[in-house]
């Protein structure tokens, strides 16, 4: 997985290529396999670094022509060395990209075999992220009651309020579209979202020891011998700049909005199921519930910790391209304290931080919005509008 020694991939792909450029002639590489999405109406084909084998086109409604192709790859070493699937697709997607000048996404799966089976079957690592995101949709009866709420309760709300919470909506979309894509971005969009509420709805830390970085001030302040007053000149001005307490405003706001239980609340992870012998998905099935994260409701201090943490993960990302998150990462993480290496930080994982995002729009609908729907209790017919309003 991605961590803090190769945030970027470079190291990586510097030991892929010199394993490959220091393989002693005659020993025999390992190959690997991964499928990769491209446009095209015809797949790649070919040998080379990369060898390609084409599978068919793909057909997604409002996208341009696309094809899949399998890359088949060279790499020094045994295959268990240095696991790093998605590291490694997102190295190779990055590099064919960047060549081509095309979208190629190396895809985040595991390729299996079945044994005695000729055939491999990819079991997607995307999907265990968030899992709700790809389990079957509501009842629509329940989907339209729930959009008409929204539509009305956003549409009664002042301009300011409107926007903002529009914007957190439309980056909550974003981040749902790109999670199985490019998780690192998504995971940006979420703290994205949570911080222009936080900016709307959140207040800002007005007491010297509640802003995080007064401890390293006052370090400052000692050093330069300060007097009382220039001391407190230096934090009255400080306190007054929004923008160095962005991340302080962003904990606070997330921790103290979100409704009571969160954190206790049982969430059910959906799980697809795999016809092994055809490689075709069939139906699945919900998991049994778990609470969302007991440790952070039992521990405030590392809840802030961890909205800390996912606010310096995207502007590291956003600010120096470390992608410091992955797909096994955040699919195998804990943030159960006690299992943490010794100085990690605790870490939301992506469902639970779009779990927060989603809590806290529709938390600020609820208290801000009404629910009268001005006209909105119109039923469309199979076939054209039927004008009866509901009562």
């Amino acid at each position: 997985m991605l961590d803090d020694k190769d945030p970027t991939g470079a190291a990586r792909l510097k030991e892929w290529a010199d394993g490959l450029r220091e393989l002693p002639p005659g020993t025999p590489p390992t190959f690997e396999c991964q499928r990769m999405i491209h446009p095209g109406m015809v797949p790649a084909n070919g040998d080379g670094l990369l060898a390609t084998e084409g599978q068919g086109l793909l057909e997604v409604p409002g996208e341009h022509i696309q094809s899949v192709t399998i890359l088949h790859y060279m790499r020094a070493g045994s295959p268990s060395e240095q696991f790093d699937t998605v590291g490694r697709d997102a190295m190779i997607g990055a590099l064919l990209t960047l060549v081509t000048d095309r979208r190629c996404q190396v895809v985040p799966e595991v390729m299996a075999r079945v044994e005695g089976q000729e055939h491999a079957f990819a079991l997607p690592l995307a999907g265990a992220v968030d899992t709700h995101l790809g389990a079957p949709m509501p009842d629509w009866p329940q989907v339209d009651a729930a959009f008409r709420d929204a539509v009305a309760r956003l549409t009664s709300l002042g301009d300011d309020d409107m926007r903002a919470l529009s914007a957190a909506i439309h980056m909550h979309y974003c981040a749902s579209l790109l999670t199985t894509r490019d998780l690192v971005g998504a995971y940006a969009l979420m703290v994205g979202g949570i911080e222009c509420l936080a900016q709307q709805f959140g207040s800002p830390p007005t007491e010297w020891a509640d802003w995080d970085e007064s401890a390293s001030w006052e370090k400052f302040i000692a050093r330069q011998d300060f007097t009382q007053a220039q001391a407190a000149a230096l934090r009255g001005r400080l306190m007054k700049d929004k923008h160095i307490k962005l991340a302080e405003t962003f904990a606070t706001y997330a921790m103290t909005r979100l409704p009571a239980g969160f954190w206790r609340e049982p969430v059910r992870s959906y799980i697809w199921g795999v016809d092994a012998m055809s490689a075709r998905p069939r139906e699945g099935s919900w998991s049994d519930p778990q609470p969302r994260g007991t440790v952070f409701a039992d521990d405030p201090a590392v809840l802030k910790a961890a909205f800390k943490t996912a606010y310096k993960l995207r502007s590291q990302f956003l600010h120096a391209g470390k992608r410091a998150i992955s797909f096994a990462g955040d699919v195998f993480a804990t943030a159960v304290a006690a299992d943490r290496p010794a100085g990690e930080s605790p870490r939301l994982s992506a469902a639970q931080l779009r779990a927060v995002l989603r809590s806290l729009i529709l938390q600020e609908l609820n208290d801000r919005g009404r629910t009268d729907p001005r006209g909105l209790g119109r039923n469309h017919g199979r076939y054209g509008l039927d004008a009866t309003v509901l009562s």
